[in-house]
């Protein structure tokens, strides 16, 4: 994982095959330059392959967006601000 891939937070889906993170600004931990993603994450071996789900670059991070895989893990679940005021979206993933 790069530190532009780090998140505030992960989840796993229910069956524990995908991983999602909520990405970060370069005021967190990681100090990411081009962290603003919502990720997701397939294990290959002993490594991750990331995938870029929703571009965040103008989420204020002070609200955490949480992400969560829906019930039927067809979807990524978080919450933004990048419109002005909290909102909840989903992101629906690619078939594989």
């Amino acid at each position: 994982m790069t530190r532009d891939e780090w998140s505030i937070h992960f989840t796993v889906s229910t069956d524990q095959r995908l991983f999602a993170g909520d990405g970060g600004d370069a005021g967190q931990v990681a100090k990411a330059k081009d962290g603003r993603w919502i990720y997701l994450f397939r294990p290959e071996g002993d490594h991750f392959v990331s995938e870029k789900l929703v571009n965040m670059k103008d989420q204020y991070y002070k609200l955490e967006p949480n992400v969560h895989f829906s019930p039927d893990q067809k979807w990524v679940i978080f919450r933004a601000n990048f419109e002005g005021k909290e909102e909840v979206y989903a992101v629906e993933l690619k078939k594989t």
